[in-house]
Parts: structure tokens; C-alpha cells; sequence
């Protein structure tokens, strides 16, 4: 309505923006519908993408200020409430709607080629939608099974055009630390630590917390953990008699599982790794006591060559201590292969320029309506030569873990 204002006690026309890049940690090229092919026709001349990301709106909304200002053309912000009809694309969110409803509304308030916007986009409603309805769109969440969901849901669309997914990654990280903990690292080390429920300590270089008999060690905000990075706290643990050490951090370093478990066998010390979750930077999350802090799983994978044709099976998904699963979801594993939920290849990783961004070309996934899972993904090269091929798993719990293989076509 012209005019109308609304105004709050506090209320400030100087609204401060972090502006904090985007980091595309994957593309999605083609879909499951449309495997073997690269859409890139639909993709619009002037190189836009359609984008899902993962993180806080403020800081996101402020990272897409000058890209999208005066572009967007639909706003939409779900009611908070159920829609109370049965519709097939359900999928377990309390305040989902119908697509037929968002297909209303994004047709009467959007042309083909308008950019739609959504920053809670949950099940992936409006995405699918818009996406079906050629619409541009960005779809924004905080939570990572509401991208991981969204992303299942737009692989299953026949055509669907090119999109990416993203965060602000370390960006965020480090000005969630600099909010919360301020500049100061041992602040930081402790706020983890205390939150993993261990005990802070300060005797040692390497080691910043005690969990009963077992040391912990936090990975910096803005690094992964590294082979060397968890050496030395293996080193320090031994030198002080303790029998187990629990590593913590954002990311690790790719394929250093095995590596570091010799090393640990090699000083008798029972080591697990585990993710520093994003949840942590939540606030609401952290007042509940939810935070879970998910040990770093590995997987395997098998190839084989045959001329140009290059065969990919994913041959095993380990959780190192599957005990410390849920009994409530351990009781319903029967196998291994329980474990993935989807999981995706990059036959050409790092080529083309595109650095560490993993590139979707080919997907298997579980969805309510087919739980099966394909094990075996196979891809025909272009050209001879040397190639690394990128696996990712998504675990049940919405974790990302990834191995990568090296292969000669001949």
C-alpha cells in the first residue's frame, strides 16, 4: 500500500551489510531425468544461474544486495502455518504447500524469465515451481536438509536448467566468530569445546580440551584440518599417556582418513574425527542442546576402464563407530548401503579451469515415492587422458563426505 510505513522501537535507516562472497561448492549440470546430457541450452545468455544456498539470510540477503537489487520480482515469505491438504509432493515440512498453490501465485505475480526469491525455502516448493514455470529463482536456507532436499527435488525435473549450490563458507565462519567470541582464538577454541561438552585446557599447544580419558582438538574457523595439524596433536597426546583424542573441525583435508588412523594405531590412540556442524553458529540450536557433532565417515569406491567408457560403484560407506549412531536409527540399518541417502560424481573434476567446485554430472538419490539406490554410475569420455573423478556421498544426516580416484583413458 503507498504510504504505509512500519515502524519498531529501534528502527534504523542505517541497516549494517556484510557483504561476504559466495563460494559454489557444486554445480548442477543436468538432471537425473536427463543423465548423460549437459542442459546448458536453457541457460540464459547473460550467465545467470539459478542458485541454492545455504546459510543466514542477513548475511546472505547482504552478499546478493548488489547482484539482485531492483531485479527481483517476487518476494515470497511462506505463512507460517499448515496448508491442512493432502498433496503427492509432500515431503514432511509442517508449513509446506501445495505446488499448485505456488504455481498460482508465482504465475500471477512473475513472468517467464522473472527472478523469484525465497530465503526459506525448506521442501524446495517455490524452487520447483519456478524452475517448472521458467522462472529464475534463488532459494536461500539455513538449514542443510532443507538445501539437500530442495536439491533432490530440482534434480527430479526433466530439463531442469543448470543451477548452483553455494555458502559464504570460512566468510561466515569468521564473522559468526568475530560476533560471538570476538578476535580472540582461545575464546573460540573454548565456546567448541565447552559445546562438544569437554573441558577447556590450556597446558597444552595442540590440545584444548580434556572429555574424560579422551584429548580434543579444534580446527581453525577458516582452514580445514590437516595430515600435519593432527599429527602433532597426536604427538602431544602420546607424550602424555592419554588413550583416545577426538578431532574437531569445519572441514578436513580430502583422503587423509586412513592416513592418520596409522598414525594414531602407531601411538595406541583411540583417534575419531568429527565435524564442527553448522549448527553451531544458530543461536537457537545451541540454547536447545541439540548441537551433534557427526564423525567424519570415509567411503570406497571401485572403477574400471574400457576404452573411453569409464565405470564408477560405490563399494562400501564406513562410519568408524557405528555405535555411536542413535539406537533409534541404528535398529533400521540392515547395510552399508543404508547409510547414503544420494550420491553424485564429477567425471572431470578440476578441469576447465573451475578449481575445487564440484561439478554434478551424475546422481543417484532416495526420494518417499523409490528408496532404491543405484550403486554403479558410467560415463563415456570425449577425450583420452589423465582424470580425476570426485565421489560425494550424502549421508542420512545430511553430511557431505567425498574421495577422489585418478584415472587413465586410453
Amino acid at each position: 500500500m503507498p504510504g504505509v510505513r512500519l515502524e519498531w522501537d529501534g528502527k534504523t535507516a542505517d541497516v549494517p551489510r556484510l557483504r561476504l562472497p559466495l563460494q559454489v561448492v557444486e554445480t548442477a549440470n543436468a538432471s537425473r531425468a536427463d543423465r548423460g546430457t549437459l542442459s546448458y541450452d536453457r541457460n540464459p545468455g547473460d550467465g545467470w544461474r539459478n542458485k541454492l544456498i545455504w546459510g543466514d539470510n542477513l548475511h546472505v540477503l547482504a552478499s546478493l544486495a548488489d547482484e539482485l537489487a531492483g531485479q527481483v520480482d517476487l518476494i515470497y515469505i511462506d505463512p507460517p502455518f499448515d496448508s491442512r491438504q493432502d498433496y503427492i509432493e509432500r515431503l514432511g515440512y509442517d508449513t509446506q504447500k501445495p505446488e499448485a498453490l505456488l504455481e498460482r501465485i508465482i504465475k500471477s505475480s512473475s513472468d517467464e524469465g522473472s527472478i523469484v526469491l525465497d530465503c526459506f525455502v525448506g521442501s524446495g516448493t517455490t524452487a520447483a515451481v519456478a524452475e517448472k514455470l521458467q522462472r529464475r529463482w534463488v532459494a536461500v536456507d539455513i538449514g542443510r536438509f532443507a538445501i539437500h532436499t530442495t536439491r533432490k527435488r530440482l534434480l527430479d525435473i526433466p530439463r531442469c536448467a543448470p543451477f548452483i549450490v553455494a555458502n559464504l563458507g570460512r566468510y561466515e565462519r569468521q564473522a559468526w566468530q568475530h560476533a560471538t567470541t570476538g578476535p580472540q582464538v582461545k575464546a573460540y577454541l573454548d565456546f567448541v569445546v565447552q559445546l562438544y561438552g569437554a573441558s577447556p585446557t590450556e597446558e597444552f599447544q595442540h590440545l584444548h580440551g580434556t572429555k574424560g580419558r579422551r584429548m580434543v582438538h579444534v580446527g581453525a574457523i577458516d582452514a580445514a584440518v590437516s595430515f600435519a595439524e593432527i599429527k602433532e596433536a597426536l604427538d602431544e597426546a602420546a607424550s602424555v599417556g592419554q588413550p583416545g583424542l577426538d578431532v574437531l573441525g569445519w572441514e578436513f583435508e580430502m583422503g587423509l582418513h586412513e592416513l592418520v588412523q596409522e598414525e594414531a594405531r602407531a601411538r595406541g590412540i583411540d583417534l575419531r574425527l568429527r565435524r564442527i556442524p553448522r549448527e553451531v553458529m544458530d543461536p537457537r540450536v545451541v540454547e536447545s542442546g541439540e548441537v551433534v557433532f557427526h564423525e567424519l565417515a570415509y567411503l570406497e569406491v571401485a572403477t574400471t576402464v574400457r576404452k573411453r567408457s569409464l565405470t564408477v560403484t560405490l563399494t562400501d560407506f564406513i562410519l568408524p563407530n557405528p555405535d555411536l549412531v542413535p539406537a533409534s536409527v541404528r535398529n533400521k540399518i540392515s547395510g552399508w548401503a543404508d547409510y547414503v541417502d544420494y550420491w553424485a560424481v564429477d567425471f572431470t573434476y578440476g578441469i576447465g579451469g573451475h578449481g575445487d567446485t564440484f561439478h554434478n554430472q551424475w546422481q543417484s538419490y532416495r526420494t518417499r515415492a523409490d528408496r532404491r539406490l543405484e550403486r554403479t554410475a558410467i560415463h563415456d569420455y570425449e577425450e583420452t587422458g589423465n582424470y580425476t573423478v570426485l565421489v560425494k556421498v550424502v549421508d542420512i544426516f545430511g553430511n557431505d563426505t567425498t574421495t577422489a580416484v585418478e584415472v587413465s583413458v586410453t
